[in-house]
């Protein structure tokens, strides 16, 4: 058996069209139809249920796909070694902003300690923007917002952020019990739509009569907040500082917000052995971190 069938066949499975694996392996797109036609002509079974209009595995298929990655993963083992001695190949993660204000700098520090040889890309950025890399397979690991995991892998968690109306102190005055009328008067600070967290925000949309602002960055969110400039729904944590030292407050109302969850949606499982090393430091740096803030932010094990 040739991997490089194995291989042109589990990069179809994620990437879902033959031109991105073609540019995936820097291959021609007839290439890649030739190497799974030739897997198939092998197992004697067609992989591909090619009766659909989109991508779709026959039963065979989804078999083959959990054999091809084991076969990958043990070919990355057995390339880059799995002692953790020697130079390792990088690896990519992606995460969304608040991620990285939490608790990614733990995971990353115990990286560097783990894996002293191993160069350790982030990226960082919203969701939408993330979701640009997910066809392309570039990454090894992603932690998005809400968003289901799309692999079967052990230890994986679910971090919950508690999201609160916040305001300056001297915007809002202190109450209890604000309705969605109450906050409808006062200017808002939304994400753009694309934000799991726009629907709180845009909500007021129709009943506001105040100004209506945006901002992509969750950085620039908070600085329009410590200006006064308007009132927002964000996760509680990313203002922690700021809510200490009295800067910025929790508007207390009605009903409380849904929390936000962010999770790994995706790993690479060609490198599965690899990636689950760092998802287990994943695991324990989140949980550490939400041990020590508990009033906003909770662990969740999805084991």
């Amino acid at each position: 058996m040739n991997l490089k069938h194995v291989e042109a066949f589990y990069w179809l499975c994620q990437l879902e069209t033959h031109q991105r694996v073609a540019e995936r392996l820097n291959i021609t797109q007839p290439a890649v139809s030739a190497r799974v036609r030739a897997l198939e002509s092998l197992i004697g079974k067609p992989l591909i249920d090619r009766s659909r209009a989109g991508f779709a595995l026959t039963e065979r298929g989804v078999e083959a796909l959990s054999l091809a990655e084991r076969m990958l993963d043990l070919k990355t083992s057995m390339l880059e070694g799995t002692d953790g001695t020697g130079q390792q190949s990088r690896i990519r993660i992606a995460a969304v902003s608040l991620t990285v204000k939490t608790w990614m700098p733990k995971m990353l520090s115990a990286i560097g300690q783990s894996f002293p040889e191993t160069p350790c890309d982030l990226i960082s950025a919203s969701d939408h923007q993330l979701a640009r890399y997910m066809p392309t397979a570039d990454i090894d690991l992603a932690f998005l917002s809400n968003a289901p995991p799309r692999m079967q892998i052990s230890r994986l968690f679910t971090v919950n952020y508690q999201v609160r109306w916040i305001a300056h102190p001297d915007l809002v005055p202190r109450g209890t019990g604000l309705t969605v009328q109450d906050l409808s008067r006062h200017p808002v600070v939304h994400y753009p739509r694309t934000s799991p967290l726009f629907p709180l925000t845009g909500e007021l949309a129709s009943e506001a009569s105040a100004s209506q602002h945006s901002s992509n960055s969750l950085g620039t969110l908070i600085w329009m907040l410590k200006q006064g400039l308007g009132i927002a729904a964000i996760p509680a944590i990313s203002v922690e500082d700021e809510l200490r030292t009295g800067q910025l407050q929790v508007i207390e109302t009605q009903t409380v917000p849904r929390v936000l969850k962010v999770r790994c949606a995706y790993a690479n499982m060609a490198r599965k052995e690899r990636v689950a090393q760092f998802l287990d430091i994943a695991y324990d740096s989140a949980r550490s971190f939400c041990q020590s803030h508990p009033d906003w932010c909770d662990f969740v094990s999805d084991e």
